[in-house]
C-alpha cells in the first residue's frame, strides 16, 4: 500500500465530512427486490452460476503442511480434497472416486503417500490425480485409467490463504482479488497463525449475513459502548468500490476514540502500539489510525487490526440458512497451545460485537417475507451493498435473472481502475 493511496483516503475522508448529500450524479437506487432473499428461484440460479465459479476460502497452507497431508472441504456443496503433494504443490480434487463414486478419502484430514479408494481401492497419484491402480483390472473391458483421474478443481495459495474454485477456467486468483493482496501485502499473512475458528449457524440468507459488514451506517446505533462513544464515526467513511465485486472500507475513530490515541484529530495518523502486544510492524499508520475493512467476492469479509485481523466468511447451508464462521488471525510469541489470557479477553470482546451483529439478522429474514416489506432502499452510505448484488447478476449472468429481481447495473463509473 503506497503513500498514493493514503493521502487519497485521508482526502476521501475530509471529502465524506464535508458533504452535504451524494455527490452531484449519483444514481438513485430502485429497492432491492426482497425476493433476492427469499425465492427458490433466486437461489437456485446462485446454486448453478455464482458459487461454481467463485474464488472461496478453503483453507491455510499450513493446514496441509507436509507432502502427503490433504483435508477434506464441503463447504461449496460438492465433495472436494486439499492435498499436499510430494512435490510440496497445493491442489484441489473432487472427493469423488471415478469407479462408484465413493469418498476417496473419510476422514476430514489425514496423510497418504497415495489416495486409494476404501470400497474397492481404486487408488490414485497423490500429485496429479492420475489413476494408478485398480484391482482385478483385467475384468474392465476396455478402460482406458488415463480417462479416469480424479477431477481437478483450480486450487490457489495467497499469503498462506488457500482458495478453490470449480471453475477451471477462471482467471488466477491474484488477478481476481487484485488490488487487495498487493493492499493487503503489510498484513505479512503467512506468517501469521490462527487464533482460533469460531462458527455460528444463523437462520437467514447468506447476504443477509453479509450485507451487514458491508457498511457503518449501523455503527453508533447498535455498537455504542457504556460511556456513550462507537469508537467509529461513520459520517467518514470512506466506500471503495473495486473490480470483480471486492471493496475497502476505511472509517475514521470518533474524536473520543481519537483522545484516547493521543490524537489531535481522525486526521493525525499515527503508528500506534498496544501495550503488550506483538503488532505486524510492516501495518501503515492508517490501519492503525483507522478500521480498514476489505470485502473480496463472494463471501469474505476481513476488518484488519495491527496486533491480528479476522476473517469472516458467510457459508449457504441452505435458503434461509447460513454458517458464520470467523477466524482470527495473528501474531504468536508465547509457547504451547493454550492461548494467553490476552487473547482470551480480546476474542471475548470480538465476540460480543458480533452477537450485537448478528442479533438482527433472523428477524430481518422473516421481515423479507413479509407482505408489509416490498423491497430493501440503499443509501449512499450502504452502496457496498448494491455493488455486491450488481456483481452477483453478473456472475449469474444478466440475461438469467428475472427482471422483478434484478438490479440496475449503475456503479461501474464508480469503481476503482
Amino acid at each position: 500500500m503506497d503513500t498514493s493511496l493514503l493521502q487519497r483516503m485521508k482526502e476521501s475522508i475530509a471529502y465524506e465530512f464535508s458533504r452535504t448529500g451524494p455527490p452531484d450524479g449519483f444514481p438513485s437506487f430502485h429497492d432491492i427486490p426482497a425476493g433476492r432473499y427469499t425465492s427458490d428461484e433466486f437461489w437456485e440460479l446462485e446454486q448453478e452460476h455464482l458459487w461454481p465459479k467463485s474464488w472461496v476460502l478453503a483453507c491455510r497452507a499450513d493446514d496441509v503442511s507436509e507432502p502427503g497431508s490433504y483435508l477434506r472441504f464441503e463447504d461449496l456443496g460438492v465433495p472436494l480434497l486439499i492435498v499436499r503433494g510430494q512435490d510440496l504443490e497445493i491442489r484441489g480434487f473432487y472427493n469423488t472416486c471415478q469407479h462408484r463414486g465413493a469418498p476417496v478419502v473419510r476422514d476430514e484430514r489425514g496423510s497418504a503417500r497415495t489416495l486409494r479408494c476404501q470400497y474397492h481401492s481404486w487408488t490414485y497419484d497423490i500429485d496429479d490425480g492420475s489413476l494408478i491402480s485398480v484391482p482385478d483390472e483385467r475384468d474392465f473391458v476396455g478402460l482406458d485409467k488415463a480417462q479416469r483421474c480424479l477431477p481437478r478443481v483450480r486450487c490457489e495459495v495467497w499469503d498462506g490463504w488457500v482458495f478453490v474454485n470449480r471453475n477451471l477456467d477462471a482467471p488466477p486468483l491474484l488477478d481476481y482479488l487484485d488490488p487487495i493482496p498487493w493492499e493487503m501485502t503489510q498484513c505479512q499473512g503467512a506468517s501469521l497463525v490462527a487464533m482460533r475458528k469460531k462458527s455460528e449457524l444463523i437462520p437467514c440468507n447468506w447476504k443477509v449475513t453479509a450485507e451487514a459488514f458491508m457498511e457503518v451506517y449501523h455503527f453508533r446505533h447498535i455498537h455504542s459502548r457504556p460511556d456513550g462513544d462507537s469508537h467509529l464515526d461513520s459520517r467518514g467513511a470512506v466506500m471503495g468500490l473495486l473490480p470483480n465485486g471486492h471493496s475497502r472500507m476505511v472509517t475514521p475513530f470518533t474524536t473520543q476514540s481519537c483522545n484516547a490515541l493521543g490524537m489531535d484529530d481522525w486526521s493525525d495518523w499515527q503508528l500506534h502500539d498496544k501495550p503488550g502486544w506483538p503488532l505486524v510492524e510492516t501495518m501503515n499508520e492508517m490501519i492503525r489510525s483507522t478500521n480498514v475493512a476489505y470485502s473480496m467476492f463472494p463471501n469474505l469479509i476481513s476488518p484488519l487490526g495491527a496486533h491480528g485481523f479476522p476473517f469472516l466468511v458467510f457459508w449457504p447451508v441452505e435458503k434461509e440458512m447460513t454458517r458464520l464462521d470467523w477466524i482470527h488471525f495473528g501474531v504468536k510469541d508465547w509457547d504451547g497451545d493454550e492461548l494467553p489470557e490476552r487473547w482470551d479477553t480480546e476474542l471475548a470482546r470480538f465476540d460480543a460485537i458480533m452477537e450485537e451483529d448478528t442479533l438482527n439478522m433472523e428477524p430481518i429474514n422473516r421481515s423479507l417475507q413479509s407482505p408489509a416489506f416490498n423491497g430493501v432502499p440503499i443509501n449512499y452510505q450502504e452502496r457496498r451493498i448494491w455493488h455486491f448484488h450488481e456483481y452477483i447478476d453478473r456472475m449469474i449472468g444478466l440475461e438469467r435473472v428475472p427482471e422483478d429481481l434484478r438490479v440496475e447495473q449503475l456503479l461501474d463509473p464508480y469503481v476503482e481502475p
